[in-house]
């Protein structure tokens, strides 16, 4: 799983903000991303945003003092080599995912890009922080 982009819709501190996170070039190499800042830009909420957009904004968010809860989205754009989605995600208990379009999705649908993994084992592996 890649992310092409992340929508920070209405989270934290941004509304309608999005980072592109462009796919390699056709050499195929591996690319990276790192994402920097001075104090307070939003790194960390970044960073919690793409785990909330993966496996649900949590019950008790700490990212919602400008939006309230009921009105929180995430989205994004995420690939495999077969497949990619793009889709919202909203603070709701039932039927989060939704298409851009406001469709509802299966709350399987993330399953093909997460595979096995969970909020605390992505946390461990992919989530860098001190």
């Amino acid at each position: 799983m890649r992310f092409c982009r992340l929508d920070l819709i209405r989270y934290g501190k941004f509304t309608d903000f999005s980072i592109d996170l462009p796919t390699p070039d056709v050499s195929g190499k591996p690319d990276f991303h790192l994402i920097v800042g001075a104090n307070e830009a939003g790194k960390s909420t970044t960073r919690h945003a793409i785990t909330d957009l993966l496996f649900g904004i949590e019950n008790r968010t700490r990212f919602d003092f400008i939006h309230d809860k009921k009105d929180m989205c995430l989205g994004g754009i995420l690939e495999t080599d077969t497949a990619q989605l793009e889709f919202h995600r909203l603070k709701r208990n039932n039927q989060p995912l939704r298409s851009p379009d406001g469709a509802e999705l299966p709350d399987d649908a993330l399953a093909p890009f997460t595979g096995n993994a969970d909020r605390i084992s992505f946390l461990r592996e992919f989530c860098l922080d001190h």
